[in-house]
């Protein structure tokens, strides 16, 4: 197994008192372009299992990477005919799956874009207005869903079904062709003169941001970027190439982690990935669990909210447990920041299991950025998201007793799609990348020692005296300080004179205090009702004022949640964590009531 090298880091102050951090080990190779990874890993392992997901039967379906990279191949071919010249985007609106990934490849094999668009944007009609404003943005020539009928009334509603627009699809009743016809092509050596035009500069792909505080910016991907981000993994290891690796995984692949790092890794190793069907969220996670019994994959990451709610499968069933830990050999978090109480109780079923503790990687990335900051050592503090990866270049801007923080590197995008506005004001004179995010150094004279996670910039907010509330280190706060009795929390306090707090409680310890063993028969009204836990929650509270006076950290009151959080109505992202705005938009009633003279859900500290 590959192992990873020590942490270090070059900082360099200038005289305006911002740092220029970078990395003193150099990146590994940077590949031609991701067609010529695919292809050179398909040549050297052809037999090797590339992807698997579950039949409707329950039976995973496989697929090799020699199989992979000749379907791939037919699909690009018959891109190339259908398209010729014209290199708009094939826009997919699809979650994962194998024909998804297919496409995917296709369309990279022959230097076309393609667009993968969030399933919720095709699926909740109030984010209709958002797939139209992917398709204005995007303009694509054709589109691929494996089921049209489901996805219709979207296109439909959207006036996207109007267009002249060639469909691709299984099972569909429109004038389609069905993606057995792709995959049957006859590859000719216009798929290879596709492939050898890449180049850096050539676009792979568009992803667009969620979309929280309005309409959806395209971020350009280009061959490059992801590219570098592979070069600068491969420098963060002392052996020339990594183990492969078995993944089991949700995460949608409209977002850049799943989507495009961790594949594009997965091929430049020779691992595998199975496409897990379940989710963090009640009545989805038993499938999560199922698959892990059966996959048992060597590597393994999630959002925190993920994490925990398998914590909470692992520590009830030891059997369940002792398979995972089998042969788990990586794990790794990201998306929100993970509450200390949490990190302990992983490393504490590590140890039961494994002996010892296991490091724990995570990085601070984002949409545009793809080579950024990573933790690959070995960390007992959560907080830390890394130190500058191989080939970036990070610029740390003072901010109170904080860093606002930006990145310049080949890795980073080169701007948004048909939008040179927002483009010039994504980055500063000097190029760097304004990733919107905070840090501060873990020990400041000891940088090696990495940065934490200090919030997003725009997350802050000012009680009505004026002062500042650093929202996402509060909410890490108040998850430690009330552990076990809450799994999340929505900070509230914008122009009021005091912070107030939503609670979700968390079903495993609930059940437990309340009497019984089985979470899942335990609602979240019975959960909010016991006294109990209400008078627990409270207890912790007023612990944690006692230690923390300031008006910008003492929670006034409190209140706990009802309806668990709704993934189709945005309070929680497709990566698993939640969206604090879309929360307390959704609840006015309830954050009103936080501010009523007492208000009925209301609970004083």
């Amino acid at each position: 197994m590959a192992t990873a090298i020590e942490p270090r880091v070059k900082v360099v102050e200038r005289e305006d008192k911002s740092l220029i951090l970078t990395s003193p080990y150099p990146a590994g190779v940077l590949p031609r372009n991701l067609a010529h990874v695919f292809l050179s890993k398909a040549r050297e392992v052809p037999d090797a299992l590339l992807i698997a997901e579950k039949s409707t039967g329950g039976h995973w379906q496989r697929l090799s990477y020699g199989s992979a990279m000749r379907q791939a191949q037919s699909i690009a071919q018959w891109l190339l005919h259908k398209r010729g010249n014209d290199k708009a985007p094939l826009m997919i609106l699809t979650g994962a799956s194998i024909q998804h990934f297919l496409m995917t490849w296709g369309a990279l094999l022959a230097a076309i874009p393609y667009v993968p668009v969030s399933t919720a944007y095709t699926s909740v009609p109030a984010a209709y207005p958002k797939l139209r404003a992917v398709f204005e943005k995007t303009q694509p020539g054709m589109i691929f869903a494996d089921n049209f009928s489901d996805i219709w009334p979207a296109l439909a509603a959207t006036a996207i079904a109007e267009s002249s627009l060639v469909y691709i699809g299984q099972h569909c009743h429109l004038d389609a062709t069905p993606f057995e016809a792709l995959v049957s092509t006859p590859v000719t050596a216009d798929v290879e003169q596709a492939m050898e035009s890449i180049d850096h500069d050539t676009v792979a792909r568009y992803i667009f941001t969620s979309g929280s505080t309005g309409m959806p910016k395209g971020v350009i991907h280009n061959h490059g970027m992801i590219c570098q981000m592979l070069a600068s993994r491969q420098g963060l290891r002392e052996d020339d190439a990594l183990e492969p690796s078995r993944y089991l995984d949700w995460m949608p692949w409209s977002h850049v982690g799943a989507g495009v790092m961790r594949i594009a890794s997965i091929i430049a190793t020779g691992g595998c990935i199975y496409l897990d069907d379940g989710k963090p969220v009640p009545g989805e996670h038993h499938k999560t669990l199922e698959n892990l019994a059966q996959v048992k994959p060597t590597s393994y990451a999630g959002a925190p909210l993920g994490w925990s709610m398998l914590v909470d499968a692992l520590e009830k069933d030891a059997e369940l447990a002792r398979v995972f830990f089998s042969s788990i050999t990586s794990m790794a978090y990201g998306s929100a920041a993970m509450p200390v109480s949490l990190f302990e109780r992983i490393q504490a079923l590590v140890v039961r299991y494994q002996g010892k503790p296991m490091p724990m990687s995570t990085a601070l990335m984002s949409t545009e950025v793809a080579c950024g900051l990573s933790r690959y050592w070995a960390c007992d503090n959560q907080t830390v998201v890394g130190l500058p990866m191989p080939g970036a270049e990070f610029k740390l801007i003072p901010i109170a007793d904080r860093f606002e923080i930006r990145v310049r590197s080949k890795g980073v995008t080169p701007g948004y799609i048909n939008d040179p506005e927002k483009t010039s004001e994504a980055f500063d004179a000097e190029g760097f990348f304004k990733m919107g995010d905070a840090v501060s150094f873990l020990d400041p004279g000891t940088p090696e020692k990495g940065l934490c996670f200090a919030g997003r910039v725009a997350e802050q907010f000012k009680l009505l005296s004026g002062t500042w509330v650093l929202a996402g280190t509060l909410r890490a706060e108040l998850i430690a300080a009330c552990s076990p009795w809450v799994r999340d929390v929505v900070i509230c306090g914008l122009n009021e004179a005091y912070i107030t707090a939503m609670f979700w409680p968390n079903p495993a310890a609930c059940a437990q205090a309340i009497g019984g063993s089985d979470s899942a028969s335990l609602t979240f009204e019975g959960m909010i009702n016991s006294d109990l836990v209400r008078a627990q929650v409270r207890e912790k509270l007023v612990q944690y004022n006692q230690l923390n006076p300031s008006s910008s950290k003492r929670v006034q009151r409190f209140t706990l949640l009802a309806e668990p959080a709704s993934m189709g109505d945005g309070e929680i992202t497709e990566k698993g964590y939640v969206n604090q705005g879309v929360v307390q938009a959704r609840r006015a009633d309830i954050v009103a009531s936080l501010y009523a003279e007492p208000g009925p859900a209301v609970v004083l500290v």
